[in-house]
């Protein structure tokens, strides 16, 4: 199925959001607005994951190019 005009500008890859629900991106209707255009680490914003709990920042990596590959 293909996506509409509006979907691909909000956005733009298809990406999927794993954060929990009580992280900004999710909670704030600002995060949901801009979360795939400005990346949070720009402005000293942390997501919530639980997904990353306990893995280096080399992982966090891995698995984050893993996902793009998809």
């Amino acid at each position: 199925m293909s996506r509409t005009l509006v979907q691909r500008l909000h956005n733009p890859h298809g990406y999927e959001c794993g954060c929990d629900a009580e992280c900004w991106c999710r909670r704030t209707a600002l995060g949901r607005a801009v979360k795939w255009w400005f990346p949070a680490r720009y402005f000293g914003l942390h997501h919530k994951n639980r997904v990353f709990d306990g893995m280096t920042r080399d992982q966090i990596r891995e698995w984050k190019r893993s996902q793009d590959v998809r």
